[in-house]
């Protein structure tokens, strides 16, 4: 009798420790950042771009698409990050609560002179968000970043 009072108490805190266990995950995200360098010189999209080349030539004008960097994070929520994407680049990432589906996401974009995006936005999982960067005067082209939250 004594050992299913003691039982009844440890069976319901294991089940709190379970239900916490799956608040935790739910409280985490993971972001892939794609660096593009964007040109009118040629007629070609990089293979690993073909998931974005819809949203690529309708919202930027160029004829050539082509892959600089790729890299993932996963991060907490709250919680921070910094994506590298080579060449400089790099991405700092800092996650806040959101409501629903939606992750918010502050995003400070730099290559190793200066800062080049420093914004915030609220943003579906699974949906790409598609920065236009600074533009590449001695390649004649602009940068483009990728942020897609999962």
């Amino acid at each position: 009798m004594n050992i299913r009072k003691l039982l009844a108490p440890a069976t319901l805190l294991a089940i709190c420790f379970q239900f916490a266990a799956l608040d935790a995950s739910a409280q985490q995200t993971s972001v892939s950042a794609t660096l593009i360098f964007a040109s009118s010189q040629g007629e070609s999209i990089d293979p690993a771009l073909k998931a974005y080349e819809g949203n690529l030539k309708r919202l930027f004008k160029y004829s050539s698409y082509k892959l600089q960097g790729r890299s993932n994070a996963n991060l907490s929520i709250p919680g921070k990050s910094t994506i590298s994407l080579g060449s400089g680049h790099r991405v700092e990432l800092n996650a806040q609560p959101s409501d629903g589906s939606k992750v918010r996401l502050s995003v400070k974009w730099s290559d190793s002179r200066r800062m080049l995006l420093n914004t915030t936005f609220n943003q579906d999982r699974g949906k790409p968000l598609i920065l236009g960067g600074p533009s590449a005067p001695s390649q004649n082209g602009n940068l483009i970043l990728v942020l897609l939250p999962k």
